[in-house]
């Protein structure tokens, strides 16, 4: 059996053996780290990294108002870099292209620009709002790629098939990336559709005049104005139709106005202008924002009653057709004053006079009733109070001299109403005079009559026809009759202040004079027969 060597204090030890053997060691296990972590890198989804890492940029406006950092190839603004891992290289091959599923392609011109004539730069557009920068994050606004000579952009995706797009849509964060590196030169995009509550966007030029990466692209960015449209109004007379002027209207966010960038343009409640109608009742207010508002009325136009409720209308997106007319019909402030007969309310006392004024200090105005005993007042001023004062009526009328008020609100309302009717009356002292026989109510005709008053002043003489004779005219007081001539006999009446018809009969023996008259008559006959019978008999004998 063979003995195995012993190391005596005289061999010598090697120390380096095994500090190599444990570098080598660690040399290995650095190796297969970096592979694993090689290994991962390279199949992460180029989807996920888009949509977490420029995601993340496009949800947070940028500082910068410039809606555009393409010019001279930029360095894409204050764009903030994303930052993928250094070793992914969004390229067809091996790793696909950063395109999102289902979004078209613009041009693939293979015309090299200025500068390095075989660079090729990743593009990434950003649809914001015009006015806050911010990013309006809606899926599927079209655009389309335009490169020099106004051509059309093919683009192409090689990975995992072939595809060619011309249309580019945006995703749920409003941005896309064309699908491939675009070569250097100028280009143009075209909105092809609209963004909800957005006008059309103008077309963006940009140029490529260096290289840009994916994992810095140039950033350009569409800027898109929300859309904004007016509000119509025609103030008009409810009653004629025709326009009416001066009256102006507080214009009021009726919601909590927002758009799609989700930015508050206004809270509900919020006064956001005001719109004034000229001297044909047309008014239109400033371009708002889309959304629900009140019309509030401000001035209220002269003579007429204000509104007493608001009028709600909706700012609708712009068309081809005018936005909608708003018909605002006002209502007339009026005092409508009739004069009536007091015994027959439905016959008008023309001719009558009224001053009418305002009170305090008001001059006041002459007024005649028309052929109906109508005045109509209305061009009555707010906040004044009317004083109307009869000052003469028609022949035979009793005028009421107290005053009649009438007040008008600062909103041109009279109590809860925008009209007001006054009734008046007048008077007229009738009486019906005539003469009957003293046994029934027959009129005796042919009886001489003359009317005198208390200072023994004649008014009127006249033969009865056998109907009574209908006074008008006269005033409240003492009368007296006298019958054919007779001054030695009167007949007292009086005159009431009433409007009822006063019937006035004097009486006579009429009919028993007719009865004497009667019996003579026969009589006369009787005998007239009676003679001539007895004279015959006695010339017989």
């Amino acid at each position: 059996m063979k003995q195995k060597k012993k190391f005596t204090n005289n061999d010598e030890f090697n120390f380096w053996q095994p500090a190599s053997d444990m570098f080598s060691a660690l040399l290995l296990i650095l190796m297969l780290v970096i592979i694993l972590m090689g290994l991962y890198l390279v199949h992460v989804p180029d989807e996920e990294l888009v949509d977490t890492e420029i995601g993340d940029v496009t949800s947070s406006p940028t500082p910068s108002p410039t809606p555009l950092w393409a010019y001279d190839g930029g360095d894409g603004g204050t764009y903030a870099t994303p930052s993928p891992t250094p070793t992914v290289s969004p390229t067809p091959s091996p790793t696909p292209t950063p395109v999102h599923p289902g979004y078209g392609g613009g041009g693939g011109d293979d015309s090299h620009g200025e500068g390095d004539p075989g660079a090729k730069s990743a593009v990434y557009v950003m649809m914001v709002d015009a006015e806050t920068n911010r990013t309006i994050k809606e899926a599927g606004v079209e655009f389309e790629l335009y490169g020099e000579n106004n051509a059309l952009q093919i683009l192409n995706v090689y990975y995992p098939e072939l595809l060619s797009h011309r249309i580019y849509a945006t995703t749920d964060a409003g941005t896309f990336f064309f699908p491939e590196k675009l070569a250097q030169g100028h280009y143009e995009i075209r909105q092809v559709t609209t963004p909800a509550g957005y006008d059309p966007a103008e077309d963006v030029a940009f140029y490529l005049g260096k290289e840009y990466d994916w994992p810095e692209p140039l950033v350009v960015r569409i800027p898109v104005f929300a859309a904004r449209n007016v509000i119509r109004v025609q103030m008009t007379d409810a009653e004629t139709g025709m326009p009416v002027s001066g009256g102006s209207f507080d214009i009021i966010a009726g919601e909590d106005i927002l758009t799609a960038d989700g930015t508050m343009r206004h809270y509900a409640g919020q006064l956001v202008g005001t719109l004034a109608c000229d001297e044909d009742g047309y008014g239109e207010s400033k371009e708002l924002y889309l959304g629900s508002y009140i019309l509030r009325q401000k001035e209220i136009p002269d003579h007429y009653a204000g509104l007493t409720e608001e009028i709600e209308v909706t700012v609708a997106q712009k068309t081809d057709a005018l936005p909608t007319l708003n018909t605002v019909a006002s209502r007339r402030t009026r005092i409508r004053l009739n004069l009536t007969d007091e015994l027959y309310n439905t016959r008008g006392i023309s001719g009558a006079t009224f001053l009418i004024s305002a009170v305090p200090g008001g001059e006041p105005v002459s007024y005649t009733t028309d052929s109906s005993g109508r005045i109509l007042l209305d061009e009555l001023d707010k906040g004044v109070t009317y004083r109307i004062l009869q000052t003469a009526s028609t022949t035979g009328y009793r005028y009421n001299q107290d005053e009649t008020h009438v007040s008008v609100d600062l909103n041109g309302y009279i109590g809860e109403e925008t009209e007001a009717t006054v009734n008046l009356t007048n008077r007229m002292l009738r009486a019906s005079i005539g003469i009957t026989d003293e046994f029934s109510s027959v009129q005796v005709p042919n009886v001489s009559l003359a009317l005198y008053n208390a200072q023994d002043e004649l008014i009127r003489t006249w033969t009865t026809t056998g109907s009574a004779l209908m006074f008008n005219e006269l005033e409240e007081g003492r009368y007296y009759l006298i019958k054919d001539g007779d001054t030695e006999t009167r007949y007292d009446i009086r005159i009431a202040n009433q409007a009822e018809v006063q019937v006035i009969n004097i009486h006579t023996t009429y009919v028993m004079q007719y009865v004497m008259f009667g019996f003579l008559a026969v009589f006369i006959i009787a005998m007239a027969i009676a003679i001539p019978s007895y004279i015959r008999k006695r010339r017989k004998k």
